[in-house]
């Protein structure tokens, strides 16, 4: 398979996210590329969404958090879920809206238990006090969920989980309580241009290397849920949520490392599994997007 690339000219890199959407919508290329961490016989779950589809889909959940939210710019929202292509569509449209937007942790560090898991994603809510949670695991934040008590005030939407675009009881056999925004289920419905002209939000900004300092990879960015362990001369490979660390500062930079690979035209490669606990997908991805 031939690598990834968008090729975009670094004289036109968006600064804003209307700018952004509106570059993912001239892009037939793939932005961003979802490996699910399990391997069947037909090879590794993996979904491919162009430019163009990403966009789609965040004009669509902008619509729908438009109509269902009563948020207000600045507003925080904690995105806690799995490195996958719908929450990466949600982080696009939620960062359009002018949310302040932090990524969870998608699950405890090497050695860490559970627990410890439980105990960053309580500690990043009672850090930010959101006003909306979005996560794939909304059973921990509703009734007698391990989180329940964390939740507060803030409004609760479910992304579902695994391959499809399907609402989250056909994905997961679990009806949510009435209150609970179905994301999957609810975005369809809406149309595929903005509600209105969106306000001009700027892309949050990285920090770049210094003069002498290593350069810049020139490839895409690899975000996944377990410890990077390797250096790559091309691309960027961090963790999507670095650990309890990704309740501050960690997670809002992997946040604008996403933002800003698409601005400047690289793909996105998401792996939701950890490399060290599932070689054969890791590997797959690896020869797929010809990774180095």
């Amino acid at each position: 398979m031939t690598p990834l690339t968008l090729s975009g000219s670094p004289d036109q890199v968006p600064q804003t996210f209307p700018a952004l959407l509106d570059l993912l919508e001239s892009r037939p290329q793939p932005a961003v590329t979802w490996y699910g961490g399990t391997v069947d016989a037909e090879g590794a779950e993996r979904v491919e969404l162009s430019g163009r589809v990403l966009q789609n889909w965040a004009v669509k959940l902008i619509g729908l958090f438009s109509q269902e939210s009563e948020l207000e710019p600045g507003d925080a929202v904690l995105v806690d879920a799995d490195a996958h292509w719908k929450a990466a569509a949600v982080v696009l449209a939620a960062g359009a809206l002018g949310w302040a937007v932090t990524v969870t942790a998608s699950g405890a560090a090497a050695g860490e238990s559970p627990e410890a898991d439980d105990d960053a994603r309580a500690a990043a809510a009672a850090a930010l006090a959101p006003a909306l949670i979005i996560t794939d695991r909304p059973g921990d934040w509703t009734g007698a969920g391990v989180l329940a008590q964390s939740l507060g005030e803030a409004e609760l939407a479910a992304l579902s989980p695994g391959l499809l675009d399907a609402s989250y009881e056909e994905a997961t056999g679990e009806a949510l309580p009435a209150w609970v925004l179905d994301i999957s289920a609810d975005v369809r419905q809406h149309p595929d241009q903005l509600p209105a002209p969106l306000t001009p939000v700027a892309l949050p900004s990285v920090e770049r290397p210094e003069a002498g300092e290593r350069p810049a990879a020139r490839g895409g960015l690899v975000l996944t849920g377990g410890e990077p362990s390797v250096d790559w001369q091309d691309w960027t490979l961090d963790r999507w949520g670095a650990g309890v660390e990704a309740t501050g500062p960690a997670g809002v930079v992997v946040l604008a490392q996403l933002l800003d690979a698409w601005a400047h035209s690289r793909p996105v490669v998401l792996f939701q599994g950890d490399p060290a606990a599932q070689p054969a997908a890791w590997e797959q991805l690896l020869r797929n997007e010809g990774v180095s």
